[in-house]
């Protein structure tokens, strides 16, 4: 690596160099020492003179312009090179020399000692370690030896109450019948009657310490399948938690949760009156499309014009849905996959009437 001291004095070194080349070029360019020869040759009076003032000017001063860019530009590309050299210049660190043993044997001939008997060791170790905690359960089932033992088991209750149905498990209405009265909440009252109904923190809280104990209950079941082995416990109730997840999440979006009351009247109401519709404005006989359908029931209730209607809010996929409802309940061939129902049509002299009206 070079320090600043030799780099000042390789500069001071190419500069100089660079001006001595200039000041060559400028006093061994034979053009010029030509046209000097003749100019000292001349008469020195005052009248002969006026007319070299009065010359254009030769291309030698160009030629030693070009000169002096191109010894600069050598100059600023050789301070441009030393420049690099200041910096600190690490070894490389990708590759370090390697050596590799020629025999694999034990230090001291030891063979006593091989992969064979390493591995015994291991499947022995593994043995023990799963015979105490085989002894552990047994001894005292309800204990946690540790933090895995407490994740394992918040994981396997999270996973149960997921696959269960979560707030809509068979566990929640038993459970809350035998705390609360009946009579005296009105949550419990649509819950028993088959709806859904958001139950109280303090039940909640109930419901947790439940779903522990059964992870707990779990945990154990599955430490005694696989003789004590943790992990595979931990692996399963991760597993479970997951597809519990999922399933729950298709629950949400496929429409299989409990309806609360408030949904359930709404969705009663919105029964009757497609029945009203489908009486005058559906015939029987050739085919329609779904969209034709929701056009036509949207013209027959002018609050379901707007399908963001802020007080009357009803999107398409609803009234879809309550036309396959119909559609299935008067006997009628399902909907194609192009949205084509079969056997019923839209009254369109019915539609004229009441435009006209």
């Amino acid at each position: 690596m070079m320090n600043r001291p030799s780099l000042i004095t390789l500069v001071m070194l190419l500069y100089a160099l660079s001006c001595f080349t200039v000041e060559a070029l400028q006093t061994t360019n034979p053009r010029k020492a030509l046209f000097s020869r003749k100019l000292a040759s001349l008469p020195t009076n005052n009248d002969s003179l006026w007319c070299l003032k009065a010359l254009p000017a030769s291309d030698d001063n160009n030629e030693e312009q070009i000169s002096r860019r191109q010894v600069m530009n050598t100059l600023v590309s050789s301070l441009a090179i030393i420049s690099t050299f200041d910096q600190d210049v690490k070894p490389a660190n990708a590759y370090y020399t390697r050596t590799f043993p020629d025999d694999l044997d034990f230090e001291n001939g030891d063979t006593s000692r091989n992969l064979e008997t390493l591995r015994e060791e291991k499947i022995r170790q593994q043995k023990a370690n799963s015979k105490n905690s085989m002894d552990y359960i047994k001894a005292d089932p309800l204990t946690f030896r540790g933090p895995k033992d407490l994740l394992t088991t918040t994981i396997w209750g999270a996973a149960l109450w997921c696959l269960s149905g979560s707030r809509s498990n068979p566990i929640v209405t038993p459970l809350a019948n035998a705390l609360y009265d009946e009579q005296e909440e009105e949550w419990l009252q649509d819950r028993n009657e088959g709806m859904f109904a958001s139950v109280p923190p303090y039940l909640y809280f109930v419901l947790s310490a439940v779903f522990f104990f059964l992870g707990v209950l779990m945990d154990r079941l599955v430490l005694l399948a696989t003789e004590g082995d943790a992990n595979v416990s931990l692996q399963l109730a991760s597993v479970s938690l997951i597809a519990g997840g999922s399933l729950e999440l298709g629950r949400i979006f496929s429409g299989e949760k409990n309806l609360t009351r408030q949904e359930l009247d709404r969705e009663m109401m919105l029964e009757r009156e497609f029945d009203e519709f489908a009486e005058k404005r559906l015939i029987k006989g050739g085919n329609c499309h779904r969209s034709e359908v929701v056009k036509a029931f949207r013209r027959y209730y002018a609050k379901y014009r707007q399908a963001d209607d802020q007080e009357n809010p009803l999107n398409d996929l609803e009234i879809e849905r309550l036309l396959k409802r119909w559609n299935m309940k008067v006997g009628n061939e399902p909907m194609s996959s192009a949205g084509f129902f079969t056997g019923i049509q839209i009254n369109e002299q019915a539609d004229v009437f009441v435009s006209q009206q």
